[in-house]
């Protein structure tokens, strides 16, 4: 891959508060918003998230970690869709690492707590828009 496409995909990936998550449900796809926080210095493509383990996500990448992120910068409608794997982050020292005491307003208490997940994603291959230029490839 060209690092000027990287350059370009982390561009969008950095500008965006929000991105939709979309993972493969028992019944059917299931999209949801999640916060970029994690990514917003970010210098790759291995991207972090949070959540708390009780949500239906967390058992839907158990059964099934393929994955889609969609980011779309409104500013300058740029988007880009970033599919690959999420993997379950245990390692306490990466834990600790990407926790923020921001983090305690959504309840987990501090990165040892059990109901905070840690994920990263592992991007394999990409689309993404760039004015009416579209973009593919893979990692």
């Amino acid at each position: 891959m060209e690092m000027g496409n990287i350059n370009q995909i982390l561009a969008i990936v950095r500008a965006c508060d929000a991105v939709i998550l979309a993972t493969c449900a028992y019944d059917a796809p299931d999209a949801r918003h999640v916060t970029n926080i994690m990514n917003r210095d970010t210098d790759d493509l291995k991207l972090y998230f949070m959540t708390s383990h009780d949500t239906p996500k967390v058992s839907q990448l158990e059964s099934n970690n393929q994955c889609c992120l969609y980011y779309f910068d409104d500013k300058t409608r740029h988007a880009v869709r970033l599919y690959g794997t999420m993997e379950f982050v245990s390692d306490a020292d990466i834990r600790r690492a990407h926790w923020r005491p921001e983090f305690e307003k959504f309840g987990y208490g501090g990165p040892d707590n059990p109901n905070f997940v840690l994920m990263r994603f592992v991007p394999n291959k990409y689309k993404y828009y760039v004015g009416e230029q579209q973009i593919t490839g893979n990692l």
